[in-house]
């Protein structure tokens, strides 16, 4: 049994959006045969769920609005990813060098937790990239208006993540991704003998996809606070869905995962969209669902709405941008498009199809099952600690 330190900026539960996902994952499957104790930032004091008995310690750190914003000024003037800065924590930091020595293996989750590496621990130093953050920002800053402000903050964060990628390479022993490409990026910055990949699991759930030409729902899961999210859902319900309901009037948008107060407010205009927020089952807004959608025109690393879709057994359509790196079938167990009149032609094909409709359902529920357990694809993380 190894002693390992699990570093995050999130405190992780409750578990939505995929880094918390991913986190519970690991931190679960390590703790069967090793103690793992976690050290995390939170917005707010926190109490600890007792859905984490399965860490022996737990340490939380509340790091405030003032705070993060007088780091990033600081990370900004010393060159180094405005995130660096906004997720510091000098408590945090102190703790985590007094403790450091009785463990035998670190991970560090994401890559802003690079600033808490004690400068003499000897053990393995693990860091859980997960995506290669500077290819989104690329993604993102192409895909902003130059008129938006928003373009050029993604630029400048993108080209000091770039840097900073570059120089840690040499810092940890492993580096682990959720996807393929991102690892393809990844090979010109690091060292390819230290990096990983480690795909993302989802737990099967009961099969709720049943077909009917009455079914008028299209899902779409997840945290719309994220930029790329919030414009795959304005795009659709400015310029999908009202060429759906021309051909059925009756078809709504649902919207599932935090969202800020106003963007809930302003969805309220666009007809047939409905906003859910988070919610802990979906079961009952998945009743009469069509399909689940990832439209996402900026995609990197892994998209758990697909999986998580697909573990319902609810038929899934996908962009190009985010299926890519995703072990499935197209066109047996998910649908993928290329562009916005190909989306609105396989929603119509799927609404209509009971056949098409009923196999991908159960293929894309198989799939789940067999491909994407957490147990089976963290086996290896269990070697590499």
């Amino acid at each position: 049994m190894k002693k390992i330190l699990f570093i995050s900026t999130r405190y992780p539960f409750p578990v939505w959006g995929g880094d918390k996902i991913r986190a519970v994952g690991i931190l679960k499957f390590l703790s069967k045969k090793n103690k793992v104790d976690l050290i995390c930032l939170s917005k707010q004091e926190q109490k600890v769920s007792n859905q984490l008995t399965f860490c022996k310690n737990i340490k939380v750190f509340k790091i405030s609005l003032i705070k993060r914003l007088i780091y990033t000024i600081i990370a900004l003037l010393k060159n180094e990813p405005l995130q660096i800065g906004f997720y510091r924590s000098e408590e945090m930091k102190n703790y985590i060098n007094k403790i450091h020595l009785n463990y035998h293996t670190i991970i560090f989750h994401t890559l802003r937790t690079c600033q808490y590496l004690p400068k003499n621990f000897k053990g393995k130093k693990i860091l859980e990239m997960t995506d290669l953050l500077s290819l989104n920002y690329h993604q993102t800053s192409k895909e902003l208006s130059n008129l938006n402000p928003l373009k050029y903050v993604y630029m400048l964060e993108k080209y000091l993540t770039q840097k900073y990628e570059e120089n840690i390479k040499d810092l940890f022993d492993k580096f682990i991704f959720v996807s393929k490409r991102d690892i393809k990026n990844a090979g010109t910055k690091l060292s390819a003998r230290k990096i990983f990949f480690i795909k993302n699991g989802c737990h099967t759930n009961k099969k709720l996809f049943k077909f009917s030409k009455k079914n008028y729902k299209i899902l779409f899961i997840g945290n719309v606070k994220y930029l790329p999210n919030k414009y795959a859902c304005y795009e659709f319900a400015e310029q999908i869905l009202p060429k759906l309901n021309n051909l059925y009037p009756k078809i709504q948008f649902h919207i599932v995962g935090e969202i800020n107060f106003y963007d809930k407010y302003n969805f309220k205009k666009y007809r047939n969209v409905i906003v859910h927020g988070r919610i802990k089952n979906i079961t009952k807004i998945a009743k009469n669902s069509i399909c689940g959608i990832c439209n996402l025109k900026i995609a990197t690393g892994f998209q758990n709405k697909i999986v998580n879709y697909m573990s319902y057994g609810i038929p899934t359509i996908s962009s190009l941008i985010s299926f890519k790196g995703l072990d499935l079938k197209k066109n047996k167990e998910i649908i993928v498009y290329k562009n916005d009149a190909e989306l609105i032609k396989k929603i119509v094909e799927i609404k209509q199809n009971k056949t098409k409709a009923n196999s991908l359902s159960l293929y894309s529920h198989r799939a789940i099952k067999n491909r994407y357990n957490w147990d089976k694809i963290l086996f290896k993380y269990g070697k590499l600690v």
